[in-house]
């Protein structure tokens, strides 16, 4: 069984994908085919998030605790295949996140 520790790095992440991917035999899946896959699971995502959100559009106070977990659950399917894709390229998440993000506090947006 792999595990990821509490307080992980993103580096921990990205070797908790890894591994899992290694278990399920997943690594063989190409570049291409995982950006597709990552595009289902942005529609399922897309999907769930109209489910949680019609809640508010029907006037009940809060979505139910059901959507939140199916919207949770689709957050992390796009979430493993970001760190997938990541995994494919050699890129150190974490430290392209501190760089785009130092980056994009000096930009401005009109």
């Amino acid at each position: 069984m792999i595990t990821l520790p509490e307080g992980a790095t993103m580096k921990d992440y990205q070797r908790y994908i890894h591994e899992l991917e290694a278990m399920h035999g997943w690594l063989k899946v190409d570049l291409v085919h995982n950006c597709f896959l990552m595009g289902e699971e942005v529609g399922e995502l897309f999907k769930a998030v109209r489910r949680y959100n019609k809640f508010f559009d029907e006037g009940q106070a809060t979505p139910t605790e059901e959507a939140r977990t199916h919207l949770a659950e689709e957050l992390v399917d796009v979430f493993n295949y970001l760190v997938a894709i990541s995994n494919r390229v050699g890129v150190d998440l974490e430290q392209a996140f501190r760089d785009k993000n130092a980056r994009n506090q000096q930009r401005t947006w009109s």
